[in-house]
């Protein structure tokens, strides 16, 4: 049975491993556990699938209200109405800012151009960088306005009939009082006739009887031409640049959420470059020269900024060349957020290579950290869907603060002002490594 005895040596071995039951147990029940929470509203649907929509009616009329009430009886769709001071800027800037993926403005004449038939836009914002959302509220509401825009050329319709209708049986009235009129003083001399008024009568409903057939045909083209060539018609503006929106394409939305999930895969190679260093006795032969402990750090640490920088240069560079991705309208602040971003996930790597001791350990927790951040950061699944608690915990990543941060310039075509606090944000996340990476960095052991 010497099989069992080394099966029994191995397991002992792998059981021992922390790297081993990183990766194999707590990695799986980690993201497992992230993912099901992000993508709750996805699958849960009810009120956690629920979309706002804020609605500024400027025109308050009974129709502009009928509109709203039929928005809100779209399912999937909670309709925000707020009060007079809740404006279009307003609103434009709640979207501009993330809070909501898209919003309507109702014009002031929607209620007297509806009756009348003429053509009329509504106005809404989106927020480019939640474009796949944005698209399925625009969709929605397009049907709603459709379906709308009929109701009333149905109404309209009925009512010019009706009218024809009632002009018609008034003026057979007339003929047959007319007929009476003519006919009374002769009527009883001439009692064998026939009756002059049914001969009128059957005429006149022959000739001016209400053509069914024909009202319906007219219905159906109208109703036809009417999603043909839609009178309401919904214009929609970027939230942040006030053109008419162009929607990102995939490349601009996915290159820099993968650029900043796997920046931080730079923290595997710091930290298994300090235990290769320790294990070989680099360290102290350098430490045996006069050498600063810190210069020491330093050195160690700028190979993995400088490797970093190149990686998001080679990932934008590829996309943008390849795929003809937009780098948005602010080089400078595309630089910042990069130099920001490679500068924490530095930091994190020296704060592994300090913390843990040994390759298989670093090799374990760097993935567990890695893929963990990123599920949380909104890399793996857009913020945007996530339940609004998992918004607020992916502010404690530098995944989110950066990834916003280029999505702030590459889709929304915001500046360089714009990624200012990011880029802040992610200095004191590398700060904070930094600190505690110093504090228990042991170049000896």
């Amino acid at each position: 049975m010497q099989w069992l005895a080394i099966a029994k040596k191995d397991l002992r071995v792998m059981i021992k491993d922390p790297g081993a039951v990183v990766v194999l147990f707590m990695l799986p029940l980690m993201l497992m556990t992230i993912m099901s929470f992000a993508l709750m509203p996805v699958f849960q649907g009810g009120d956690e699938g629920t979309i706002i929509l804020p609605v500024v009616d400027n025109d308050k009329s009974e129709d502009s209200m009928k509109f709203i009430d039929s928005l809100e009886s779209t399912e999937g769709i909670e309709v925000l109405v707020g009060d007079e001071a809740v404006t279009e800027s307003v609103v434009r800037e709640q979207v501009s800012g993330g809070e909501y993926p898209y919003a309507l403005v109702i014009q002031e004449d929607f209620g007297n151009k509806i009756d009348s038939g003429k053509d009329l836009e509504i106005i809404s914002y989106e927020d480019p960088a939640q474009a796949n959302m944005s698209s399925i509220i625009n969709r929605a509401i397009e049907g709603v306005s459709q379906a709308f825009e009929v109701e009333y050329i149905v109404s309209r319709m009925v009512d010019e009939q009706v009218s024809d209708i009632n002009q018609m049986f008034t003026e057979e009235i007339e003929e047959v009082e007319l007929a009476y009129e003519n006919q009374i003083e002769t009527i009883t001399e001439q009692a064998n006739i026939k009756d002059p008024i049914n001969e009128v009568s059957a005429t006149t409903d022959e000739s001016n009887s209400p053509d069914l057939g024909n009202m319906k045909e007219e219905l159906v083209e109208t109703a036809k031409s009417s999603f043909d060539n839609p009178s309401i018609t919904i214009e929609t503006f970027s939230a942040t640049e006030n053109e008419r929106v162009e929607r990102p394409n995939a490349f601009e939305q996915n290159v820099p959420g993968y650029t900043v999930m796997y920046a931080f895969f730079i923290i595997m190679f710091a930290g298994r470059s300090f235990i290769n260093e320790r294990n070989d006795g680099t360290f102290r032969r350098i430490l045996a020269a006069p050498v600063d402990k810190w210069q020491l750090f330093m050195g160690k640490m700028i190979p993995n900024y400088i490797i970093g920088i190149i990686q998001v240069v080679v990932l934008f560079g590829f996309g943008n060349i390849v795929f003809d991705m937009s780098l948005g309208s602010s080089f400078l602040g595309l630089l910042i957020v990069t130099l920001s971003l490679v500068w924490s996930s530095s930091c994190l790597g020296m704060l592994i290579a300090a913390t843990f001791k040994t390759d298989s350990q670093i090799s374990g927790w760097s993935v567990l950290l890695a893929l963990t951040l990123a599920a949380l950061g909104g890399t793996m699944v857009p913020l945007f869907i996530m339940p609004e608690i998992m918004q607020n915990i992916a502010l404690i990543t530098p995944h989110a603060w950066a990834l916003t941060g280029y999505q702030n310039l590459l889709v929304r075509g915001l500046g360089f002002q714009d990624v200012l606090l990011h880029s802040m944000v992610l200095g004191a996340f590398g700060l904070f490594f930094l600190i505690i990476s110093l504090w228990r960095m042991n170049f000896d052991k």
